[in-house]
């Protein structure tokens, strides 16, 4: 037998961990529930980042300490000024676009949770893809700036988007059909 030369050390390990999705392996998805809990995590960040911005907009008037049904309804609009509703739209839209097309690719709560969204080809969103997904976050508080009953009314229509993420085999709602996303398990 012949003596091979030493070629020097050993090529260090691959990495076990690869940021992005193989490709080859099996697509973990994440189901409902956790995706449930991940919503409770970021509404809880979102309140946090409300209040915060809300010491800065004008003050909302005290209740009526009456039974009057008009004052009542009054009061129940001014509830929901535009200022508040445009920058509770612009707060979630900001939260899970720009974190959701980042290099992280996941809000707060599905950072916490180990999961990911990304494009159905495993790419990462763009903004505009980011943006078009979180539509049922932020849409309904632009709907009940132009007509109480469009904000109902985009309102159901994002429950049913989340809610349907249940009943599909590869656990996408349908804001995430729309985009082309899935929300994937990394660990």
């Amino acid at each position: 037998m012949a003596d091979v030369p030493n070629s020097g050390p050993a090529a260090p390990p691959p990495p076990v961990w690869d940021p992005q999705p193989s490709g080859t392996g099996v697509q973990r998805y994440a189901g409902f529930w956790i995706r449930v809990l991940a919503a409770v995590i970021d509404a809880i960040a979102l309140a946090i980042l409300s209040k915060v911005i809300g010491f800065f907009l004008p003050a909302l008037p005290e209740p009526p300490n009456t039974t009057d049904l008009d004052a009542l309804m009054t009061y129940a609009s001014t509830m929901l000024p535009p200022s508040t509703l445009i920058a509770s739209a612009l707060l979630a839209w900001a939260y899970f676009a720009f974190q959701e097309s980042s290099s992280a690719q996941a809000s707060l709560g599905k950072r916490l949770l180990g999961l990911r969204v990304s494009m159905e080809d495993g790419g990462k969103l763009t903004l505009a893809t980011a943006s078009l997904r979180a539509w049922p976050m932020y849409l309904g508080n632009v709907g009940w700036l132009v007509v109480p009953a469009l904000g109902w009314l985009i309102t159901l229509a994002a429950l049913i988007a989340c809610i349907s993420v249940a009943f599909s085999d590869r656990k996408q709602g349908l804001h995430d059909r729309m985009a082309g996303t899935l929300v994937i398990k990394t660990r």
